[in-house]
């Protein structure tokens, strides 16, 4: 059986509050919201394309936060894919998808200062496994 501990050095404080592993759903639907970016710009605000990526922007947002209360990573990522993906398409999306993005965009960053908080006032302590030991290594 593994034990757990709090992280002791700031390596392992900083690798402990950004894992990557609860990212994934989120980071998965938000490239999915990709697949529909191209149609959903060319179709209109009434397109069931445009509304897909609006949908999907806030799937994939609401995931990294529920994502977020365990690593700070999801949010940060969130925001960066998805200003990466359709920041710069801005302009072209549909007036929903923009605030759908906006709104996202808002919440991670909260969700971001949030967590921080949690881990700074001490309200969430990530563990960190400890190696198992060898058979004969017990004193």
């Amino acid at each position: 059986m593994s034990a757990t501990r709090a992280p002791r050095t700031p390596l392992e404080i900083i690798t402990a509050n950004t894992r990557p592993q609860p990212a994934i759903p989120a980071v998965l639907v938000l490239l999915l919201c990709g697949l529909f970016a191209g149609s959903a710009m060319q179709g209109g605000s009434a397109s069931f394309a445009a509304w897909a990526l609006t949908a999907g922007l806030l799937a994939s947002c609401g995931l990294a936060i529920a994502a977020g209360f365990c690593s700070l990573f999801p949010t940060l990522v969130w925001i960066g894919l998805a200003w990466l993906l359709f920041g710069t398409a801005g302009e072209v999306l549909a007036l929903h998808s923009r605030v759908a993005l906006f709104a996202g965009t808002l919440a991670a960053a909260c969700m971001t200062g949030l967590q921080i908080w949690r881990v700074k006032t001490g309200r969430f302590v990530p563990t960190i496994t400890e190696a198992p030991s060898a058979p004969g290594d017990q004193a």
